[in-house]
């Protein structure tokens, strides 16, 4: 059975920078590794892009329900068979980014639990942390409401709720305002552990 590893984090925390120099290390050691990004390639994961991106008049519980979609159809299409085949599996985002983002838009927890249900709990959970000062900083603001000042900042609250609201899982918090290097050494030590 694969490693099932996820980056989490706001907009601009280095998920993404993390996560692809953690697949370029474990290849270069020798593992099968599989990296993916939510949204998905699934029909639905096209639907999500595409209500974020135009604008729906859908509401906030449409668009968690479509980012729940998206996950079980790739669950089916793409990561069960990807779980058997690989070593190390690799998601930038995943329901936890949901619970978070969703959770901010106004919606029931109980909720937000009941539909991702489905989806297969990550092994780790790296959660990179910075402040509104140091993403504003690197990223900026939009008129995307996801990508604005005011509903960073309560991301980065609900990202520190995730241990409470989900007391067993595996997520491990990390400052994501360290040196890229040192940020990728401390993920480096805590995979091999998992590898062993």
């Amino acid at each position: 059975m694969s490693l099932y590893v996820v980056f989490e984090g706001i907009d601009g925390a280095g998920k993404t920078t993390q996560a692809k120099a953690l697949e370029k290390y474990l290849k270069k050691e020798n593992y099968k590794v599989f990296y993916f990004h939510e949204p998905t390639t699934t029909k639905a994961g096209k639907l999500v892009k595409e209500m974020i991106r135009e604008g729906t008049i859908y509401g906030n519980d449409a668009i968690s329900l479509a980012f729940a979609l998206d996950r079980i159809m790739f669950k089916y299409e793409v990561l069960n068979h990807a779980l058997r085949e690989y070593d190390v599996i690799i998601g930038d985002r995943s329901f936890y980014s949901s619970i978070v983002y969703q959770k901010t838009m106004g919606l029931d927890l109980k909720w937000l639990k009941e539909v991702n249900r489905f989806v297969i709990v990550p092994d780790i959970a790296f959660v990179l942390e910075i402040s509104i000062e140091e993403q504003m900083r690197r990223r900026g603001e939009s008129d995307i409401i996801f990508e604005k000042k005011s509903f960073q900042e309560k991301l980065i609250q609900e990202y520190k709720n995730l241990l409470s609201y989900f007391p067993n899982y595996n997520i491990i918090f990390i400052n994501g305002e360290d040196s890229i290097e040192n940020i990728h050494q401390q993920i480096r030590e805590i995979i091999k552990k998992y590898l062993k």
